[in-house]
């Protein structure tokens, strides 16, 4: 049974009406409706801004509550100046909850000759940074916009679910999720005639516009696409629709002490066919990836800068 209280993943790609272009009012003057497929924050943004300009607003999300799920996300001075264009209590309270990064040195560092997270003093045969991005404090300066950061995925999730549920209690319903959708014709218009969608209850719900935010895996993505959700190639190269970079990642957090953990934000360290990137994250904590050219499906980390390790 499908109920009202939390959200889940992430993603898009949309399927517009004719109908609902220009203006927010559809038949006998009502607002236009949006149904919104993920309740992450790509659905959970969406909505907020459609609730502000007028719409009336539903999203579908498949977990049936919310819950603290994700690490980090960055947001850099261009998101940030988005966020605060659409909403200036939800920017106000991103703040709140922030950890700013292109304050202090961010930039690509040789891997190579690093010792653990930090290298020797650097020489001109041995250097240190191999390129620093002092242009992202800069341009932010220059057109007077927000500094490059990081927000935990849940806080920024539970602000936008704030401001959403202000507006409209019932906004974002929980344990009931998008599986297909019909366009419908108009005076001989293709799509111009709104949407049925049909949820994992069953029910089906007419709208006169669907997003599709339901992540990676989209199943709004699959059908307009012709794709199958999940579906690889035999050489696992593609998933439905999308092409592997020729990179694994893992990654994780650790607090870990390190020399220049106040003076460095973002650090890229680069090696062959590889690279391990690590970055402040708020409260102590260190976030970190790192990028292996593996072959696609690949379950094995290498450890170090070589050898293998089974992660089992």
């Amino acid at each position: 049974m499908c109920h009202t209280q939390g959200l889940g993943l992430r993603m898009a790609a949309t399927v517009p009406s004719e109908a609902a272009q220009g203006e927010v009012l559809g038949e006998q003057g009502r607002p236009l409706k949006v149904v919104i497929a993920g309740g992450g924050v790509g659905g959970l943004m969406a909505a907020l801004n459609f609730q502000k300009k007028g719409f009336e607003v539903k999203v579908y999300e498949k977990a049936s509550e919310f819950r603290r799920f994700g690490g980090p996300i960055q947001f850099a001075s261009n998101a940030l100046s988005t966020i605060k264009a659409v909403d200036d209590t939800l920017f106000d309270k991103v703040m709140e909850r922030f950890t700013f990064t292109a304050t202090r040195t961010c930039g690509i560092k040789d891997g190579l000759r690093a010792t653990g997270f930090s290298m020797e003093e650097p020489t001109m045969d041995k250097p240190d940074w191999f390129v620093k991005f002092d242009i992202m404090k800069q341009a932010a300066d220059m057109y007077s916009l927000p500094y490059t950061g990081v927000i935990d995925r849940p806080d920024l999730q539970e602000v936008l679910l704030e401001e959403i549920r202000a507006r409209d209690p019932d906004a974002v319903v929980n344990g009931c999720h998008i599986v297909s959708y019909e366009n419908h014709d108009l005076n001989g218009k293709a799509g111009a005639g709104g949407v049925s969608v049909t949820l994992s209850s069953g029910a089906v719900e007419k709208a006169d516009v669907l997003v599709g935010a339901d992540g990676i895996w989209s199943a709004v993505r699959a059908q307009m696409y012709g794709e199958e959700i999940k579906k690889s190639t035999p050489d696992k190269l593609r998933r439905q629709g999308c092409h592997y970079s020729g990179y694994t990642v893992f990654a994780g957090e650790t607090v870990v002490n390190v020399g220049d953990f106040f003076d460095a934000g973002y650090k890229v360290y680069i090696g062959p066919k590889r690279y391990f990137v690590t970055s402040d994250v708020g409260n102590g904590r260190m976030q970190w990836y790192a990028f292996f050219a593996l072959p696609p499906g690949t379950k094995r980390a290498p450890s170090g800068w070589g050898g293998v390790r089974d992660l089992g």
